[in-house]
């Protein structure tokens, strides 16, 4: 008998000798040898109705969501960088995957409509010196978006793209935003897409640095990589802020806790700026200001140092046309109270040319208020070179 024929003789009387050995129960039983006894739970503990506040809290922030999902987008932008190999390596010279000599850089952001146009809000510096930008839509269209302007002191910049049946969000009154107020934040963390996360407003009037242009609204909302750019949202759908910047201390910007957020009024500011004149203008008081110190408060007859102190008025200047004084402090701009100069700079820059402001002062001790009707800053008060493209 060839050697062939004997194995499969052989398997197939190990195979039937295995078979009958198990109907005859001689066979030892291993764990999921046989059916085991399972006996699932056919209910849940609780109906919503026994939990009716914790129901309708689920209820209603699924249906913010929904609400304002579709407004939110993925951005991609890419450049080509100069920082790659004048030489081909042999894989680029087989497939010929390179651009040039050079190698693709690729960022990735968030952003929100703001108009029934395609006008899109994100960070200056999710787009910043990109080629080529790429909007993702709620309902999966790509298109390529152009920038229409930005500006980098407050991070923001303004896309357009030219699709139909897009859905815009409202900016609300960040002025109104209380501290402990519940907020979403929006995004595409990491490239994952869109992406809901909640917290409250931790503060408000936060600053990156002590000449910060913007004072932050903080959030314990989760913000990552790829969240800059998205709308921090209210229970009523509004965009209260635009997601800039998490604490972190390490290299990576591992988020703990912190984010930042641009406030909505200062966003508004910017947008309208870029899409009423074409260039980011700021307002012009025509004064110069320093810190109020304990001794000039003292001074003055003030228990802090509160305020911002002109120690010079601009001849022609609205300031000057307004009555205000060398000596005066200003304590508030329209009812919002100012806390040193860079928030009376920050204040500032919220109001519109030509919009008539009121100023709480003290002047020698007794407090009163004058109305200034703002100007337009020269140009060599202005961005230096303000990073405005025409419009499309």
């Amino acid at each position: 008998m060839r050697r062939g024929t004997f194995l499969l003789l052989a398997g197939a009387l190990l195979a039937v000798g295995l078979y009958r050995a198990n109907q005859l129960g001689l066979m030892p039983s291993w764990p999921g040898s046989k059916p085991a006894k399972y006996t699932p739970a056919t209910a849940a503990p609780l109906e919503r109705a026994d939990v009716p506040r914790l129901a309708g809290t689920d209820e209603e922030y699924a249906k913010l969501v929904d609400a304002v999902m579709p407004s939110v987008v993925s951005i991609t932008s890419q450049r080509v960088t100069n920082q790659g190999s004048t030489r081909a390596t042999p894989f680029e010279l087989l497939f010929g995957n390179r651009v040039g000599n050079q190698p693709v850089e690729t960022s990735l952001g968030s952003g929100v409509i703001v108009s029934k146009e395609g006008h899109i809000i994100t960070n200056n510096h999710v787009v910043e010196g990109m080629n080529e930008i790429e909007v993702q839509l709620f309902d999966d269209r790509s298109v390529r978006a152009t920038v229409l302007g930005s500006d980098p002191a407050v991070d923001i910049a303004v896309l357009k793209i030219n699709a139909p049946n897009v859905i815009p969000l409202p900016l609300g009154d960040s002025e109104t935003v209380r501290v402990g107020q519940l907020v979403f934040a929006i995004g595409n963390p990491f490239g994952l897409g869109g992406t809901v996360t909640t917290g409250i407003i931790s503060a408000k009037g936060r600053r990156a640095a002590e000449d910060s242009a913007v004072e932050y609204l903080q959030t314990d909302a989760a913000v990552n990589r790829g969240n800059s750019g998205g709308p921090l949202i209210n229970l009523r759908g509004e965009i209260v802020g635009i997601n800039t910047a998490i604490f972190s201390n390490s290299d990576e910007g591992a988020w703990l806790g912190i984010s930042f957020a641009v406030p909505s009024n200062l966003v508004r500011r910017s947008l309208e700026s870029l899409i009423k004149r074409g260039r980011i203008v700021r307002t012009y008081l025509g004064v110069v200001i320093a810190d109020l110190t304990p001794q000039l408060a003292r001074q003055f007859g003030m228990d802090s140092p509160k305020g911002s102190f002109i120690t010079e008025v601009a001849g022609e200047s609205p300031a000057e046309r307004g009555g205000l004084q060398a000596g005066d402090v200003v304590l508030a701009v329209n009812g919002r109270a100012v806390a040193d100069s860079v928030s009376l700079r920050n204040r500032l820059n919220e109001t519109e040319v030509g919009e008539k402001v009121e100023l709480k002062i003290t002047r020698a001790g007794s407090e009163r208020t004058v109305t200034v009707e703002m100007a337009e800053a020269p140009s060599e008060l202005n961005d230096p070179a303000p990073r405005v493209r025409p419009r499309p």
